[in-house]
C-alpha cells in the first residue's frame, strides 16, 4: 500500500497535490493518506511507497524550493514529465488554470479576497490538529477541486461552443444567439453584449437573458407566449430573463419552437 504523508492540518496546497497524484499517477490511485507533524527533514526517510507532499523536506515540499514553486506544482510537473496529464484542448487548459490560481494563493501573490471567509481556502481547512479532522479536509478538499476542475472545463468548452454564436440585431441592442450545454449567464457577462439567446440542445431548454439593469424583457415573454402558448414560458421577476425549462425543472414543457424561430421572437418584438 502506497503512502501519501503531508502535515496535520492541510492546506489548500498540499490537498491539491494529492488530489492530482491520485488522480493523475495510477500508483497513487488507492494511496492511503498519513498525517504528521509539520517538518523538513525526513527526506531520508522518504520511499516509493512512502512519498512527502508539502512537507517532510522530499521531492514534492515547495519548501526547499523558494517561492517560485508549490507542492501542487512540483507534483504538476512531475506528472507532466511522466507523461500522466491529459492533453485534450478541454481538459489540459483546465488544469493549467487551475495549477496557476493555486500556486497564487499558496505564494501569496493573488488579492486578499481569496482568503476571506467565503473563499476555498477558508472552509476546506477545518484546523482541526486531529488525524480524523485533516482527513476530513482532504475528503472535502478532493471534492471541491473535482466540481472546479468540472467548472472550468465547461469554461474552456463554452469558449469553443462560442465560436459558433450568431449575431443579430434586435431593439435591445447587440444580440447574440448560443447553441451550447455549457455556455450559461455568468460566461456570456464576460462577453459582453445586450441580448442573449441561450439553447441547450440536451434540455431543450430556453433563456433569453440581458445583464442589463435597464432593459425589460417582457415583449419577449409575450411574444413567445403568443407563438406557443403551450410551453411553460417565465419571466422572471427582474424581467432579465425570460425562461423556459431547464435542468432544474425537468417536468416544464418544452418549447415547440427551433432555435431560428426563438431568435426570430426576439428579432420581432
Amino acid at each position: 500500500m502506497k503512502n501519501l504523508v503531508t502535515h496535520i492540518n492541510p492546506h489548500l496546497d498540499d490537498i491539491f497535490a494529492i488530489w492530482l497524484l491520485k488522480k493523475y499517477d495510477p500508483k497513487y490511485a488507492g494511496a492511503k493518506i498519513e498525517f504528521i507533524s509539520a517538518t523538513h527533514n525526513l527526506a531520508d526517510q522518504e520511499t516509493e511507497d512512502r512519498v512527502f507532499v508539502g512537507t517532510g523536506g522530499g521531492k514534492f515540499d515547495e519548501h526547499k524550493e523558494g517561492l517560485n514553486t508549490c507542492a501542487g506544482s512540483l507534483v504538476f510537473d512531475y506528472l507532466k514529465k511522466e507523461n500522466l496529464l491529459p492533453k485534450d484542448e478541454i481538459t489540459a487548459p483546465a488544469l493549467a488554470e487551475m495549477v496557476d490560481w493555486n500556486k497564487k494563493i499558496d505564494t501569496g501573490t493573488i488579492p486578499i479576497e481569496a482568503y476571506d471567509e467565503f473563499s476555498v481556502p477558508a472552509f476546506i481547512r477545518s484546523k482541526d490538529t486531529t488525524e480524523r479532522g485533516s482527513l476530513k479536509d482532504v475528503i472535502l478538499g478532493t471534492d471541491i477541486l473535482d466540481r472546479i476542475l468540472k467548472g472550468l472545463q465547461k469554461k474552456q468548452q463554452s469558449i469553443k461552443d462560442w465560436e459558433g454564436r450568431i449575431e443579430f440585431e434586435s431593439k435591445f441592442g447587440k444580440s447574440y444567439a448560443l447553441n451550447s450545454e455549457t455556455i450559461d449567464r455568468p460566461f456570456c457577462k464576460r462577453m459582453g453584449g445586450d441580448l442573449f439567446l441561450i439553447y441547450h440542445p440536451k434540455y431543450k431548454s430556453v433563456q433569453y437573458f440581458t445583464p442589463s439593469q435597464t432593459l425589460d424583457l417582457t415583449p419577449i415573454y409575450e411574444k413567445a407566449k403568443e407563438i406557443d402558448p403551450a410551453a411553460s414560458w417565465y419571466l422572471h421577476q427582474s424581467h432579465h430573463m425570460v425562461l423556459c425549462g431547464s435542468s432544474a425543472a425537468p417536468d416544464a414543457r418544452q418549447t415547440k419552437l427551433s432555435f431560428g424561430q426563438l431568435i426570430k421572437v426576439a428579432k420581432a418584438v
